[in-house]
């Protein structure tokens, strides 16, 4: 490997001392805070104290003793992470979906945008600048979010210029698939979602008075939980009477780009095992609706689903899956079907 290709990539000595002081800041106030307790709570704030000391040891140890080395190879970036123990997690250019820049006062930087969530390199944590520039000039070099394969491939991503969203019609079917159920069965699944919250905000209270430690009274207490636990459960019913909204989808030569609200998923095509474009009809209008199948290890296939505005971007987005071999599986039905 080329030795321009290692770069020490580590927190500034000063953001270390400012958090090695932060922690032992933390250990001292809980120290002052136990010198008149006893029983339980002294017990627990010793703890916390015990835990604030040895993050403010640790971080100054790993800083200087543990060094932290980004690696860019020939196909691949090993990109080091992880907090108390460094992980290197390996990115390879063909997963990056999207690159991005982004600046906080002086300290720039990049994202690399994977399936696997989103790997921010800084210059802060480079040498200099010119690392910096060169880290991004080679991994920009490297990736092929916007240039696909050949002349033919490019002529099937110049169809998608722009992001398109989802119709509005899209929103609305859900939300009619779930309001058209029987009414008695979802008022009592948010029953029982509002006793396990309200047995989840009683709990400190009960382990207070079991152990005969001060605390208010039970009037009191409620008075704090049934407002709180009141709100989590207007959430929760209006998070199961609206399943889904609208998304502005980006279809890229490595993934898929979903931009719902303040929200972003990016989906590889190496990730999906399988597709099936279903139609279902909903107010006189017929919805085109994409499945993505996802296989996972430990639980059942996951299934993304994108409602496409009309049959030209139906056609579109079927050729790219064409291209990128994913099989078809004609069998393949909406997870939300199988639970109606």
């Amino acid at each position: 490997m080329n030795p321009t290709h290692r770069y020490a990539f580590n927190l500034p000595w000063r953001g270390a001392i400012v958090g090695a002081i932060c922690w032992a800041s933390l250990s001292f106030f809980a120290a002052h805070l136990a010198r008149d307790l006893a029983g339980i709570i002294f017990i627990g704030l010793m703890a916390l104290i015990a835990l604030f000391a040895a993050l403010s040891v640790f971080m100054m140890i790993r800083r200087l003793v543990f060094p932290r080395v980004l690696e860019l190879t020939e196909a691949a970036v090993l990109f080091p992470r992880g907090f108390p123990r460094t992980r290197i997690t390996r990115i390879l250019y063909e997963e990056i979906i999207f690159l991005r820049d982004s600046a906080l006062g002086s300290n720039v930087s990049f994202c690399m945008e994977t399936s696997r969530g989103t790997f921010e390199i800084g210059s802060i944590r480079l040498p200099d600048i010119k690392s910096y520039d060169a880290v991004k000039n080679y991994i920009y070099s490297r990736a092929s979010y916007k240039t696909p394969g050949n002349d033919e491939q490019a002529k099937i991503w110049a169809a998608f210029p722009e992001p398109f969203r989802e119709p509005a019609d899209w929103a609305r079917y859900r939300t009619h698939l779930i309001t058209s159920k029987p009414f008695l069965p979802r008022f009592c699944k948010v029953l029982w979602f509002s006793a396990r919250c309200m047995g989840f905000f009683l709990l400190p209270w009960l382990l207070l008075y079991l152990f005969q430690l001060p605390t208010t009274s039970l009037c009191e207490f409620l008075g704090v939980c049934i407002p709180v636990t009141f709100f989590f459960t207007v959430l929760y019913w209006a998070n199961l009477t609206n399943p889904t909204r609208c998304s502005e989808i980006t279809v890229l030569p490595n993934g898929i780009k979903q931009l719902s609200g303040k929200q972003t998923c990016n989906w590889s095509y190496r990730d999906f095992s399988g597709w099936c474009v279903v139609e279902r009809i909903f107010e006189g209008r017929v919805l085109y609706i994409l499945l993505l199948k996802r296989p996972t290890l430990k639980r059942p296939a996951y299934v993304v689903a994108f409602a496409l505005p009309d049959i030209s971007t139906r056609d579109r987005f079927v050729q790219i899956l064409q291209v990128k071999k994913i099989p078809q599986l004609p069998d393949l039905n909406p997870p939300w079907e199988s639970t109606l």
